[in-house]
């Protein structure tokens, strides 16, 4: 047997499969939290407190949304022009033009980018991958609020100190209104019971409509002013001033206490936690209100908005549901401050192959390729000995 040309064969396999089964690390680089501010989009892994990349933009990033797949990010700074970012390499790609200013952007499921132009009172629909772009039907107002998410093809528009609501449908274009009582300041997509849920104030509540019927299912009312909601598994989480509260449809209990007020919220994909972006940085809480991490971010890095990644946050991967229970069970993690004060624009090649090289699942991929090595050794020594007992 040609013994050199079967270990190259079996190398070559071997970094095959390597490359392919941790596909999701370099289909979705390394950060699970990405942050607009004044320096750009900051790529953040929440579980090391590390600022990874820094994406300069300009103007500043005011709003981010992933497509469902989580290979792209989009980003808008009040301009007619939305900027696609591609996780795997941060590269940024040819603008998408929008009929006119978006100063929120939304992407439900399917294949459309929402983004809402307040001026025109109307949403702009971009087919992703060179697809068209239309416009809906003019809204009752500035849509400046809206809400979606990756398993819901739905998206909720609202207008800021407005009582009105919409529930849009992009592939038909469709949108249904519906009214509340109280002045609306936050939306967020219950994807658990098919809801969105709607912020107040005058009187401060939290209310669920159902996406489909458009009926009030129930309301809460809240201690103080809410200013951000966000939906996790288990419960709904508001945010007033320094104040978190959890929502579970009859009563608001207080969840936990910020070190700054909130200024918005954004739960993690698998829905077990929930970052809190303040005046000076983030704080990550879980579904019972213990914190996580404290992440600093000042200065030009203060953050203005939020996207988490479409699959599961760097705290919860790897675990189970009995393990994240036992976990929380057991303490917080120790919160942290960022590890990159001065995070470089992009990152060197080494800095890559180093978050890919430490990465659990390209190790994990690399393990089974050292596995297939060794099976491909002992053939050859079994069929160099069976050869040599028939000569």
């Amino acid at each position: 047997m040609k013994t050199g040309k079967l270990l190259v064969a079996s190398g070559a396999l071997a970094a095959m499969l390597t490359m392919t089964l941790s596909g999701a690390v370099l289909a979705n680089g390394v950060g699970d939290l990405y942050v607009a501010s004044a320096a750009g989009v900051l790529e953040i892994h929440v579980k090391t407190s590390t600022v990874v990349s820094t994406i300069p933009m300009v103007p500043a990033p005011l709003s981010l949304a992933f497509t469902p797949d989580g290979t792209t990010l989009y980003a808008c700074g009040g301009g007619s022009a939305i900027i696609p970012i591609d996780i795997a390499t941060l590269d940024v790609q040819s603008s998408v033009i929008m009929p006119g200013p978006v100063s929120v952007l939304a992407f439900p499921a399917g294949q459309i980018l929402v983004g809402s132009m307040p001026t025109r009172r109307t949403l702009a629909f971009a087919v992703i991958h060179g697809g068209a772009v239309t416009e809906s039907a003019e809204l009752p107002g500035a849509g400046n609020l809206m809400a979606a998410d990756r398993r819901e093809a739905r998206v909720a528009v609202a207008e800021a100190g407005k009582n009105w609501l919409e529930v849009v449908d992009p592939a038909t274009s469709t949108m249904k209104k519906a009214t509340v009582e109280g002045n609306i300041v936050a939306l967020a997509i219950d994807r658990t019971h098919d809801a969105v849920l709607v912020a107040t104030q005058t009187p401060n509540a939290l209310i669920s409509v159902d996406l489909t019927s458009l009926v009030t299912t129930w309301t809460v009312k809240l201690d103080g002013s809410p200013v951000a909601v966000a939906a996790l598994t288990t419960t709904a989480v508001v945010a007033g001033g320094t104040n978190l509260w959890s929502v579970d449809g009859k009563t608001a209990a207080k969840l936990a206490t910020t070190r700054q007020s909130a200024a918005a919220l954004a739960a993690s994909d698998e829905g077990s936690v929930v970052h809190v972006a303040e005046a000076g940085g983030i704080e990550v809480f879980d579904a019972k209100g213990i914190l996580q991490r404290t992440l600093e971010l000042t200065g030009d890095r203060a953050p203005t908005e939020m996207a988490a990644v479409p699959r599961g946050s760097s705290l919860f991967m790897g675990q189970g549901a009995a393990q994240a229970s036992a976990s929380a069970a057991t303490g917080p993690l120790q919160p942290g401050s960022l590890k990159t004060p001065e995070p470089p624009p992009t990152d060197t090649v080494m800095d890559t192959a180093s978050r890919l090289v430490n990465s659990p699942p390209l190790q994990g991929a690399a393990a089974v390729s050292a596995g297939i090595l060794f099976l491909c050794w002992l053939l050859i020594r079994w069929y160099d000995k069976r050869q040599l007992r028939r000569s």
